[in-house]
């Protein structure tokens, strides 16, 4: 049944991943303000960006995701050149702004949409916006649930636009205005229903910077609601025609807050979506499960053994002293013989069928020992190959001459 356990778990895993990603919930109004160009949820802004091609058929229509001076798409020497910034929180860096100056000093036009500017960039466009206390609520999507009764209006200047010139959706409240302008440094063209600045152009010698606080016309909800279209439209009339290139900004849609508040890692993205999420809490479940039930061993702890003991040393021994108590000193010596010529044939590799002048002469060259000591020892085999018994010391004199052989090898 352990063996089978992972296997079941595996199984109700899999089961578990069908259900969720079969199950359909019932359908809900999705109030995230992502600002994306990919996502069609109501807060993307998908149909803006599908929309730039129309209007601007004889340019090429790019992504960028660089910071300024980073730019893999955009040139500085270049005139007729779109940058299109929609994001949450304008938030570049005095070096960043100086950047963006110099480019648009060269012929070229950025358009940005931001609920809120930072205080390095308002100090140095000269203006000041609305307070923000409802700011971090609504990007995190905290606002109300969605009410049709609900509705934001988006005004632009009658002086530059032609009629209509508002626009309203039952959506989302996601604008701001500018509380204080330059009147010698920015020039006025929208507005809120309250008659609060929202939209501002900035001319800088070739090119121009626009500043608007309403990013919700951007979004998939404000442009297909009835005719606001025409909005967008007319917010791109402001730009050339003749652009040779327009570049959707995500730099600081991803970079828009340094709160560690907004900051979100994999695992935030996983739990977001119901099916991830249970998914992801089956997974854990079922990795707990299997480490608690296999955490035992799979087979009984192996006895330690010791070493074997080599017992030759001690048989050889104990043989050697029984044929010595018997006296039996013929049969002993033979034996020393047998175990001398045994050594000789494995070690030196020589034939032990004779013993005669040559058997002598090939041990002493091999051996590099003395003739007259490997004579002395063939002798004494012949001696006691031909005794019919032999005396203790003899045996005694013989084991010694052979011990001697053997340790000055």
């Amino acid at each position: 049944m352990r063996k089978t356990l992972p296997y079941i778990g595996l199984i109700l895993l899999v089961i578990a991943i069908a259900f969720l990603f079969t199950y359909k919930k019932p359908h809900s109004f999705d109030d995230r303000i992502t600002l994306n160009n990919r996502d069609k949820i109501p807060y993307g802004t998908y149909a803006a960006y599908s929309l730039l091609q129309k209007e601007f058929p004889h340019a090429a229509i790019q992504t960028n995701r660089y910071a300024p001076g980073e730019w893999k798409i955009l040139t500085s020497d270049s005139t007729k050149q779109v940058l299109l910034i929609v994001t949450k929180m304008f938030n570049p860096s005095e070096q960043e702004l100086d950047y963006l100056t110099g480019f648009i000093q060269k012929g070229n036009y950025i358009f940005v949409s931001a609920y809120e500017i930072t205080s390095v960039a308002a100090k140095f466009f000269k203006l000041k916006e609305k307070s923000h206390a409802d700011f971090y609520k609504l990007t995190l999507g905290i606002h109300h649930p969605f009410n049709p009764f609900d509705s934001t209006v988006i005004q632009l200047d009658s002086n530059s636009f032609k009629t209509p010139v508002s626009y309203q959706y039952p959506g989302a409240d996601f604008t701001n205005v500018f509380a204080k302008t330059d009147s010698v440094f920015t020039y006025p063209l929208g507005y809120s229903a309250e008659a609060n600045t929202n939209l501002v152009a900035i001319h800088s010698m070739k090119g121009t910077f626009f500043l608007h606080n309403a990013p919700i016309a951007f979004t998939n909800f404000f442009l297909l609601y009835n005719d606001n279209r025409q909005y967008f439209e007319k917010l791109l009339s402001l730009l050339p025609s003749d652009a040779k290139k327009i570049v959707w900004d995500e730099y600081y849609l991803y970079h828009y807050n340094n709160n560690p508040q907004q900051k979100q890692g994999i695992l935030s993205v996983i739990l977001r979506y119901e099916n991830f999420k249970w998914a992801f809490w089956i997974t854990l479940l079922l990795l707990f499960l299997y480490i608690i039930t296999e955490i035992k061993r799979k087979q009984r702890i192996i006895p330690n053994y010791e070493k074997p003991k080599n017992d030759s040393l001690e048989f050889v021994t104990t043989i050697g002293k029984l044929y010595y108590e018997k006296g039996d000193h013929k049969n002993l010596a033979e034996k020393l013989t047998q175990y001398f010529f045994d050594y000789v044939r494995n070690r030196y590799k020589i034939s032990t069928a004779e013993i005669n002048n040559s058997f002598v002469q090939q041990l002493a060259a091999k051996t590099n020992k003395n003739v007259n000591e490997i004579n002395a020892i063939t002798e004494n085999i012949h001696t006691i190959n031909l005794s019919h018994a032999i005396t203790q010391k003899q045996l005694m004199d013989y084991y010694e001459q052979l011990e001697n052989f053997y340790k000055s090898i």
